[in-house]
This record gives C-alpha cells, sequence and structure tokens, in this order.
C-alpha cells in the first residue's frame, strides 16, 4: 500500500503562471456548459430604459410616483416576468423575442417615454407584438382607438415611437450580450473562483 499526498493551492498561492493555467481551465470549462444566458434574462429590470433617461424625462422621484400606493416601491416602468425570452447574440441570427416577458406597468410613462404627447393617449392603442419570421424581433405598433386615420404629424410621432421602441429591443440584446460576455473575462472567472472557494494543484488544475 502506498500513501501519497497532494498538495492543493487556493488561487492566490499559485504561481502567475499557474493563475493563468487555471483561469484557462476554467473558461474552458465554461465553453462546454455555462447557463450564462438563463442568468442574463433572469433581471427584473431587463428591459427596463435606462434610469438616467427616465428622471430626466419625468424627475428624480420618478419611481416614488410611479409605484406611489404599490406594495413595492421599486416596480419598473417595463417589467419582466421572465417567460418565452428567445434570443440570438450572433451577428447572423441577432434577435430578441420578449413579447410575453415585457410587462408595462404604467401605460402614461410608457407613452410619454416613446415620445407620444398626452393629447393623443386617449385616441392611440398599442400591441407589442413579434415579428414574423424564425428569427423575428419584438416591436411595437400602433392603432386608433376608434379606427380613424390618424394625421401626418401623429403618423409621424408613432413612427418615431416604433423606431425608438425597436432601438431600445436592440440595446436590452447587447446588454444581455454583454453580460453574457462578462462571464468568460479573466475578471469573472477570479470572482467565480473566490465565491466558489475552487482548490488548485500546484499546476493550477483543479482540485
Amino acid at each position: 500500500m502506498r500513501t501519497i499526498e497532494t498538495k492543493v493551492y487556493t488561487f492566490d498561492e499559485l504561481s502567475e503562471e499557474a493563475k493563468q493555467n487555471a483561469i484557462e481551465s476554467i473558461r474552458n470549462s465554461y465553453y462546454e456548459f455555462n447557463e450564462f444566458g438563463q442568468w442574463a434574462v433572469d433581471d427584473c429590470y431587463l428591459f427596463e430604459p435606462i434610469h438616467k433617461e427616465l428622471t430626466e424625462m419625468f424627475g428624480e422621484d420618478f419611481y416614488e410616483i410611479l409605484n406611489k400606493d404599490k406594495k413595492y416601491k421599486d416596480t419598473p416602468l417595463i417589467g419582466n416576468n421572465r417567460k418565452d425570452i428567445y434570443f440570438d447574440c450572433e451577428a447572423r441570427y441577432r434577435y430578441l423575442d420578449c413579447t410575453t416577458a415585457m410587462e408595462i406597468n404604467n401605460d402614461t410613462f410608457f407613452l410619454l417615454w416613446l415620445g407620444i404627447p398626452k393629447e393623443m393617449h386617449g385616441i392611440v392603442t398599442y400591441n407589442i407584438y413579434s415579428k414574423m419570421g424564425r428569427y423575428g424581433d419584438t416591436s411595437i405598433e400602433f392603432d386608433h382607438i376608434d379606427c380613424e386615420d390618424f394625421t401626418d404629424e401623429q403618423n409621424d410621432l408613432l413612427n418615431d415611437a416604433v423606431d425608438k421602441f425597436d432601438e431600445h429591443i436592440m440595446t436590452v440584446l447587447q446588454n444581455i450580450s454583454d453580460s453574457i460576455d462578462y462571464r468568460f473575462t479573466d475578471e469573472a472567472i477570479k470572482e467565480d473562483i473566490e465565491s466558489n472557494e475552487y482548490e488548485f494543484l500546484e499546476t493550477g488544475e483543479q482540485f
């Protein structure tokens, strides 16, 4: 019988070369399997417009006004119920379908954010939908509540609102992509090593 002793090290105890080996080994394991996409969309504020934009438009007390008389005071303008979110970050197939997941918590603020003035709110209805096709993005369309025609000026405002919404969807997709990409960086891997208290052999191989 033989007794073999194995020395194990924390990440900080490794040599610089072994540290890099450890990082590369973990990164390669992430390429084989990860749930970073699911983590990226598991965010209550995934669809929320930029905070600075909202406060500049509606004031620093925007969320207090939005959530007045509500149980939770941090509910976003555009919520995320996390249902049926489909996306692809690859350039060739780049799309985001989040129609079911988006929850508009205040129509007035939502329409104002899109650039539609209050005087039009009584005649406008909107529908958030998925464009046709295998890689159809989520978009928005507007109709007149009385099935009448909009004026040219009103149509211009609504077309601008569609463009703004579509651009916002692409911004959300880019945020998802950035979140996933970050998980493969040295910085993120070091955070994972620390939080999971991984141990290594002298060469950097995970123990």
